[in-house]
């Protein structure tokens, strides 16, 4: 009656399948999918049986692998003469994504042993280095004794909390807001060299009014022109007719 599973604990629905494909003994690339389908739902049918809460991605999987059933089920529809095209596998893309999983497990298994392992190694470290224990005089600065350094501090730090606060808020701009700064910018302006884009910009800011630029270019908006080696970049409306001398 069915198939006996122990209600193990897994960690998503692809660690189950792995682990029902290696207790029948499956060839991943040829999963019979009726008898995994059986045995995936009973598992899940287990869970409530106890009263355990499922998951989505389980369910996602189960809506998946009856789908992938039925369409194993379905009779091949008629191919006309003229085509050829070799009928792609339903189990396929659902194996590749197996393969993925199994890989990046047994990469994080194979980082966590050796981690586990390099946890148990102690290294005996660098010695500390001697203090020194030179005696210091009240006279370190010429003529001037400690009392006089400790008068000449609290003197500067009256002068430093006089001053005014000053406060620097970082500018950020998104890319959307610096595409329209740059259409405004070209707003009755035949062409302007993208020098003047940069004028009192940052660096954050440079970096995005380039990736502004690009985009402005693939969309269509501007050209780009630069009509001689090592001189300045000139961008101009696409509507205009560049003229390359």
């Amino acid at each position: 009656m069915g198939y006996l599973i122990q209600l193990d604990a897994y960690e998503g629905p692809f660690d189950l399948l792995l682990d029902l494909i290696a207790q029948n003994e499956i060839d991943i690339w040829d999963i019979p999918i009726a008898s995994i389908t059986e045995q995936y739902l009973e598992y899940l049918y287990s869970l409530q049986e106890q009263d355990l809460a499922i998951t989505g991605e389980f369910l996602v999987m189960a809506a998946t692998l009856i789908r992938i059933k039925s369409r194993l089920l379905l009779p091949p529809e008629p191919v006309e003469e003229d085509e050829f095209e070799d009928e792609v596998d339903p189990r396929l893309e659902l194996v590749e994504q197996l393969l993925r999983y199994k890989f990046f497990k047994e990469v994080a298994s194979f980082l966590q042993e050796h981690y586990s392992d390099a946890s148990q190694v102690f290294t005996r470290g660098q010695m500390a280095a001697p203090l020194d224990m030179t005696p210091i005089y009240t006279d370190p600065v010429g003529d001037l004794t400690v009392t006089d350094l400790k008068e000449l501090y609290y003197a500067l730090i009256t002068e430093v909390e006089k001053e005014e606060p000053v406060h620097s808020i970082p500018s950020s701009i998104s890319l959307p807001e610096r595409m329209a700064r740059v259409r405004v910018q070209m707003v009755g302006q035949p062409r302007i060299t993208f020098r003047d884009l940069l004028q009192d910009s940052s660096p954050a800011e440079i970096v995005v009014t380039f990736l502004a630029v690009l985009e402005l270019v693939r969309l269509g908006e501007i050209a780009v022109v630069q009509y001689q080696s090592c001189g300045p970049i000139d961008i101009e409306p696409f509507a205009l007719e560049v003229e390359v001398q």
